[in-house]
C-alpha cells in the first residue's frame, strides 16, 4: 500500500468499493489520467456521454476527450484544490471540517491555483442535490504534499455522510489509526514554462503529445524528434505530435518504461532538437 493510501487510512479515512456505488450520485475525478477514470466509470456502468454534467474532471492537464465538465487548475496545486473543496463543502460537515476551513486564506489559494468560486459552487450544488463520489487516481502518490492531501481527503470522508471516496487501486488494506494533524497550507510552487505529464506507454518509442500553443512556444514543429530534459535531470528523446484535443502548456510524454521513480508525474521540461 502506497504512502497516500496508508496516510488516508491512518487518519481515519473511509473508502468504498466502486461496485457498491450508485449512478445517481455526482462524481469528482481527481489526481489521475482521464482515460483511466473513463475506463472505471464504464465498468461501473456510469453515463459518460457529453450530456452528463455531474461528472467533474479536476486536472491541470487540459485533455478531456470524453467531454466531462473539466476545471483546469495549476500544476502542483492539488493540496490547495482539495483544501478549497473542503472549504466549499464545510457547511455540510461537522466541527472538525468547519474548523479546518478557517485555517487558510481561501481567496489567495483560489487565485493562485486557478480554481474559481464559481467552479467550486458547481460541485457543491451537485453534492447538495445528489451527493458525491470522489474517485482518486494514482498521480498523488509522488506529490510532495502527499500526506497532507491524504489527511484532508480522510477528513472529508469522515465528516461528509454523502461523500464516498473510491481509489482506482483495487487492493485496500486496513491499518491502525494514528494521531495525524493536517499541517498548515504553504504558498504554492510555480510551474511556469513547458510542463509534461509523464505516462508509461507499452508501445515502442517515446511520444510527446502537445497542443498547437505548446508547439509555438517551444519553437518545435509537429513530427520533429526532440530531446526532452526533465527537472529530475533525466533526458528522453521523443517524437513530437500535435494533438488538437490537448490545450494549454501541459503536454503528455509517453515513454515505454517508467522514468519517474520517486518524482512527481508533472515535470517542468526544456526542449531541444535531437541530433
Amino acid at each position: 500500500m502506497n504512502t497516500f493510501m496508508q496516510t488516508f487510512f491512518e487518519s481515519g479515512g473511509i473508502a468504498c468499493n466502486a461496485s457498491l456505488l450508485k449512478q445517481e450520485k455526482g462524481v469528482v475525478l481527481f489526481g489521475g489520467f482521464v482515460e483511466s477514470f473513463h475506463h472505471i466509470l464504464k465498468n461501473m456502468d456510469f453515463k459518460t456521454d457529453s450530456t452528463e454534467r455531474s461528472i467533474f474532471l479536476l486536472s491541470p492537464l487540459h485533455f478531456n476527450p470524453f467531454n466531462f465538465t473539466q476545471f483546469v487548475y495549476e500544476v502542483g496545486s492539488e493540496e490547495a484544490v482539495i483544501a478549497l473543496l473542503a472549504y466549499g463543502l464545510s457547511t455540510f460537515g461537522g466541527k472538525n471540517l468547519q474548523d479546518f476551513s478557517k485555517t487558510f486564506d481561501v481567496g489567495y489559494f483560489a487565485s493562485e491555483c486557478n480554481f474559481s468560486e464559481e467552479e467550486l459552487e458547481e460541485i457543491v450544488q451537485i453534492y447538495e442535490k445528489f451527493g458525491l463520489i470522489f474517485l482518486v487516481g494514482e498521480d498523488l502518490v509522488r506529490h510532495k504534499n502527499v500526506k497532507n492531501i491524504a489527511r484532508i481527503l480522510a477528513l472529508l470522508s469522515v465528516e461528509l455522510k454523502n461523500l464516498k471516496v473510491v481509489f482506482l487501486e483495487s487492493k485496500i488494506e486496513k491499518t491502525f489509526i494514528k494521531n495525524s494533524e493536517i499541517t498548515p497550507l504553504n504558498s504554492l510552487e510555480s510551474y511556469d514554462g513547458l510542463v509534461v505529464y509523464v505516462r508509461e506507454n507499452i508501445k515502442k518509442g517515446s511520444i510527446l503529445e502537445v497542443s498547437k500553443q505548446f508547439c509555438m512556444v517551444s519553437k518545435m514543429q509537429d513530427g520533429a524528434k526532440v530531446k526532452i530534459k526533465l527537472e529530475s535531470n533525466q533526458e528522453v528523446v521523443a517524437q513530437m505530435q500535435c494533438n488538437v484535443e490537448i490545450k494549454g502548456m501541459v503536454g503528455i510524454l509517453w515513454t515505454p518504461v517508467s522514468i519517474l521513480q520517486e518524482d512527481f508525474c508533472y515535470q517542468l521540461v526544456s526542449l531541444s532538437k535531437a541530433a
